[in-house]
Order: C-alpha cells, then sequence, then structure tokens
C-alpha cells in the first residue's frame, strides 16, 4: 500500500470491477479523452483482468494497475497505472483517473502522483516516467506540469473525439528522475 497525506494506494481487489466498469464506462467522466460513450467494456472483461493480475506471481509485471481511496474513509475514488515498463531503459508510462467527477479538483490527483511517482522511481528504479494527453485536456496538463513534467512532442490528429466528431492532437511529456528529485521539495 502506498500512502500519501490525502489518499491511499492499494492493490486491486476482486469486486473493484464495480469501480472500473462504472468509471470507465461514464460518458461524462470520459469527456476529457473523448468517448461519449465511455470505454463499452464489460464488466466480467474487468474481473477477468483483476482475477489475472491478482493470481501472476510476476512480482514486477510491465502494467500493473491500483485504486485510489480517500485516506481518511478508503472510499475509492478512481485508479492509477503504469504500463509499458521497459525495464533495460528504466522507463514506463502512467496513467490516473480519478473516476467520480466529484472528487476532481479536489486534490486527490496530485496527492496519488506525488506518491506515486516516489515508487516509480525508488521501486521499480525508473529513470524516466511518461505519459500522452490529449490537447484540450487543460486541467490535466496543469497538473503534470506543476509536477515537473515537460512536453516533448506533439502528434497531431492523433485521437478521434466521437462527443465532437473531430480529431486532436496528442501531447506527449516526460520526466527525468534527477528532474524530479528537484522539483519534489517544492511541491
Amino acid at each position: 500500500m502506498i500512502e500519501g497525506i490525502k489518499v491511499v494506494i492499494r492493490q486491486l481487489e476482486l469486486g473493484d470491477e464495480e469501480l472500473l466498469h462504472k468509471w470507465r464506462n461514464s460518458s461524462k467522466g470520459n469527456e476529457y479523452c473523448g468517448f461519449n460513450h465511455g470505454f463499452l467494456i464489460s464488466k466480467e472483461a474487468y474481473r477477468l483482468s483483476i482475477q489475472n493480475e491478482i493470481e501472476s506471481s510476476n512480482v514486477f509485471p510491465e502494467e500493473k494497475t491500483f485504486i485510489i481511496c480517500k485516506k481518511d474513509n478508503l472510499e475509492p475514488i478512481g485508479d492509477v497505472s503504469y504500463r509499458s515498463w521497459d525495464k533495460r531503459n528504466r522507463s514506463a508510462e502512467f496513467g490516473i483517473e480519478i473516476g467520480d467527477i466529484v472528487d476532481r479538483g479536489q486534490g486527490y490527483g496530485l496527492d496519488t502522483l506525488y506518491h506515486f511517482f516516489d515508487y516509480l522511481y525508488n521501486y521499480l528504479n525508473l529513470n524516466r516516467v511518461e505519459l500522452k494527453t490529449l490537447t484540450n485536456n487543460i486541467s490535466a496538463f496543469k497538473l503534470y506540469e506543476k509536477l515537473g513534467f515537460k512536453k516533448i512532442g506533439y502528434i497531431r490528429e492523433k485521437s478521434f473525439n466521437s462527443m465532437t466528431g473531430q480529431y486532436t492532437d496528442v501531447l506527449y511529456m516526460d520526466l527525468l528522475r534527477r528532474e524530479w528529485e528537484e522539483i519534489k521539495p517544492t511541491i
């Protein structure tokens, strides 16, 4: 378990498929990524995915998802993950979702990522963390900038937004371990 100031980040458990299904299939909750019908993934598919992750004996899997809970009452509010872990080059991509809209903008994302990055840099011994986000996801961009991420490029019209019927550019950002160590005390 990873403990922050406002959040606790825990392992996936059977039953979390209910949460993932609800969060990822919410049209309102997925506006930031342009899916006006959500991800359209079944509850059973989430359950099987969670079961596979739980049953794996791999201590250092290439990808892993965690549940974000409010620290005061352990209410699940989102998920955070790493994927595409390149062990040789010591890099990985991360993703975060605060599932319920009412919990967004409350500082849970900042607290989660602050402590999750410590986990990634120290436990997985990463040198670089990367992300991609839609260019119109302004609140995410501001959060990533606050955490020290640097823009490294754009891919033009990479993502189709089913809400607007238009293509959106995707922004790529990264954060090196040495940059994290410099900015971490100021956050």
